[in-house]
């Protein structure tokens, strides 16, 4: 497994990963209403590919996990909330749709995309790494939690036209 920025050339591929994992939360106790086509939507993806801040774990040619890290704030990570750290925005970093692929779920292929998502954030000196994610979403929310990202509030967030249950978290760098 090896993590790689995202080219132009894997933008099929992540609208078909994105979709299948929307797919398969469809009335789940898991939804966290992410939609086919609606969230994450094609321009968000080919806006993060084309800045480079999509990241791939690669297996062999099979998005294996996919995460998007940027300083774009969301109604879950707006600069107003109380946050932990004090810091600039352009000094944290905002994770967004984070997801494994059903056949590398319980791998541990999403921690260790996360992991490096925090090791790139510390090595580029970021202050912050934050997130929203829908409260329904336990394994997300386990997850973000072992990893030691801190619950800094709870409040509806918008996932493209949803609007969800969100905790919003925290690990301070």
């Amino acid at each position: 497994m090896r993590f790689r920025s995202a080219a132009a050339s894997d933008l099929g591929d992540l609208t078909s990963f994105y979709g299948e994992i929307a797919d398969a939360m469809v009335g789940t106790p898991h939804d966290c209403r992410w939609r086919r086509g609606l969230h994450p939507d094609d321009k968000m993806l080919s806006d993060a590919v084309s800045a480079g801040q999509l990241t791939i774990a690669d297996d062999n040619g099979t998005i294996a996990a996919a995460v998007i890290a940027n300083h774009d704030y969301d109604d879950s990570t707006a600069p107003d909330l109380p946050w932990t750290v004090d810091c600039s925005w352009a000094d944290s970093i905002v994770i967004h749709v984070l997801a494994a692929a059903r056949a590398y779920r319980g791998t541990g292929v999403a921690r260790d995309l996360l992991v490096h998502v925090i090791d790139t954030a510390r090595s580029q000196n970021m202050r912050s790494v934050r997130l929203g994610v829908a409260s329904n979403n336990t394994p997300a929310v386990k997850l973000y939690t072992s990893c030691g990202f801190h619950h800094i509030i709870e409040a509806k967030c918008r996932y493209g036209d949803a609007l969800v249950d969100a905790i919003t978290f925290e690990l301070p760098l």
